[in-house]
């Protein structure tokens, strides 16, 4: 079993991991290996007369939460609540779309040498910060360079470790030169960045205790009161009204946005329930408490939180890849879906949201072969006999082809000179019992299938010790995704370096897979530029890790953003910015 510095297990305390994300997700986490979330259920709600909806108008004032704030220093904060709120202040170089794409925000192009290694990018003009300072490439230049700074302790340092050298060659660009090259780079440009001018005569550490930010974004800082709310106001001066043409002509409609400050989530939630909070993101058990109000409005989106089963490739019987390809067939996630998470959660077999501008449906399993000219195309007889799905469909069918005869003590095959049965044993965390009710619908399919299983609830401390150990079959677990498409940290030993700190542990690649042509497929990403070619590489990466199925990859589950019914616009939640599109919200004016 080989140890990759990556996130591949999101745990209780023990496994909480900093890959390409930001780091701030602790609250939730620990909620997703909890059961998805607190219950909700006795909170009583307060349904006021109808609102009078007018169309949009300018004025109002949004209601949203936090919890306890740690700083208001953006680059430093772990709470994500304050990230929600201190993303309305300050913005980044780029952010992500709904496909996971790098949109300009203060850099408006960027550009990459030959070799992968060098990295140009050019900032706007015109913008001001919200002291009326001009924002220039200098404050990109510090920025990451805090961020990298050892005594610094970011959550997005993780998404810079590649970084060997940033530098402002003038006051509108920064060149950064990488260790190895990451055609992500601009994707992982979406940190925020800080006014350098601010922390001249003071350090960032000192500084961000009585911090009053300053940013570039559509709302500036006008208060804070630990035990109240942070009060922010409409910054007038916006350089993105001056390119969004609707924005141009009608301007944002919303005008302060208050933080109320609670002690723990369930306060908040509460308050949302009693109309003094407008905007609740909820996770997945919530999710069917508030699905028949017809006094909000529900949106779910995508989360990052990936579900997938380990299969221990040190195990005789599940080194047997016909073995792996048969418990795969027989897993059917729509069910599992439909029945144990009530339709909030959308099947995946890879760790790439589906919504992934590199996802391609015919990609599966089906389309191995499809590569394009200049693609190496995964070849069935590279590593070992892989089965010919062309001529086996069912899993009984695979077993056969694979050599596995059937008696009545179930399915076996002798596997280095002894008999093994197909006996299994999936382990899951009895703390999380949505996981539990999915780990015993699998059981029943592969009992269904002539496939012998149990399941086994262990807590998360004793599960671990059991994997890390390697005694063990099979594993029902989960991880957050990476902010980019990257696989590496499940099915390989980790392309990019990442942070270890306080509070975050190293993991592994649990199944303990290994394969050539794998590692070059990542490495042939990273590497490529082109988005056409780098598509057709993944295409090939995923036909070979389905081949040889050292995972089987269940599902993203869904989370959802509530709205009262005072907030009225175009809501549309999505897996990088539950508040995409804020700029075109209004409340109805009384």
């Amino acid at each position: 079993m080989r140890r990759i510095s990556i996130l591949i297990i999101t745990a209780i305390l023990t496994a909480i991991l900093s890959s390409c994300q930001t780091g701030r997700e602790l609250e939730q986490l620990q909620r997703l290996h909890e059961g998805y979330g607190p219950d909700m259920s006795g909170s009583e709600a307060v349904i006021d007369d109808d609102v009078l909806d007018r169309g949009p108008e300018r004025g109002g004032t949004l209601k949203l939460f936090t919890t306890k704030p740690d700083t208001l220093n953006p680059i430093l904060t772990t709470n994500s609540y304050m990230a929600d709120i201190l993303g309305f202040i300050y913005e980044s170089m780029t952010r992500l779309d709904k496909n996971q794409k790098a949109v300009p925000v203060l850099a408006d192009k960027w550009t990459v040498s030959d070799d992968g290694l060098i990295w140009e990018f050019h900032m706007r003009d015109g913008i001001q910060w919200h002291d009326g300072e001009p924002f220039t490439a200098y404050d990109v230049e510090f920025t990451i360079q805090t961020i990298l700074n050892p005594s610094i302790k970011s959550p997005y340092k993780s998404m810079l470790l590649n970084v060997s050298q940033c530098v402002a060659t003038d006051s509108s660009t920064v060149r950064i030169a990488l260790k190895k090259p990451n055609s992500f780079m601009p994707e992982m440009m979406s940190f925020p960045i800080i006014p350098r001018h601010q922390f001249l005569t003071v350090d960032v550490l000192t500084a961000s205790r009585d911090l009053e930010p300053v940013g570039t974004g559509p709302y500036r800082f006008v208060s804070y009161d630990a035990d109240d709310k942070i009060m922010l106001t409409l910054n007038e001066g916006w350089w993105y009204m001056d390119v969004d043409e609707t924005l141009k002509s009608n301007g944002m409609y919303i005008e302060n946005i208050h933080a109320n400050i609670f002690g723990k989530i369930e306060d908040a939630m509460g308050a949302f329930l009693s109309g003094d909070v407008d905007v609740a993101g909820i996770g997945i058990s919530e999710y069917h408490k508030y699905m028949e109000r017809t006094d909000l409005t529900i949106k779910k989106y995508t989360s990052r939180n990936y579900e997938f089963i380990s299969m221990n490739l040190n195990d005789p019987v599940l080194s047997d890849i016909y073995a792996r390809q048969a418990i795969a067939l027989v897993i059917d996630r729509e069910k599992i879906i439909s029945e144990v998470l009530k339709g909030a959660a959308v099947e995946a077999e890879l760790p790439i949201l589906p919504e992934c501008w590199l996802e391609d449906a015919k990609g599966s399993i089906e389309g191995k072969n499809s590569g394009s000219d200049g693609i190496n195309t995964p070849d069935p007889d590279m590593e070992g006999n892989t089965p010919d799905s062309d001529a086996a469909g069912t899993p009984d069918e695979v077993l056969t082809l694979g050599g596995w005869k059937k008696n009545e003590q179930g399915y076996y095959k002798v596997i280095k000179g002894s008999r093994r049965y197909l006996t299994l044993e999936l382990l899951v965390n009895s703390n999380n019992s949505l996981r539990v009710k999915a780990a015993e619908m699998i059981r029943g399919q592969l009992e269904e299938a002539g496939i012998k299983a149990s399941v086994v609830q262990l807590s998360w401390k004793d599960m671990m010790t059991r994997i890390n150990s390697g005694k063990y079959k099979m594993a029902l677990l989960g991880c957050r995704i990476p902010q980019i498409p990257d696989i590496s940290f499940m099915y390989s030993d980790g392309y990019l370096p990442y942070a270890s700190s306080t509070g975050y542990s190293e993991a592994y690649n649990i199944s303990g897979y290994e394969s050539m042509d794998v590692d070059e497929y990542i490495s042939g990403i990273f590497s490529e530029n082109s988005a056409t070619v780098k598509k057709e590489v993944y295409k090939a990466l995923k036909a070979r890790v389905l081949q040889d199925c050292p995972y089987i990859g269940l599902y993203f589950l869904q989370d959802a953003m509530v709205y009262s019914k005072h907030v009225k616009g175009n809501m549309i939640p999505d897996t990088w910015n539950r508040f995409y599109d804020i700029y075109h919200w209004y409340k109805p004016v009384p």
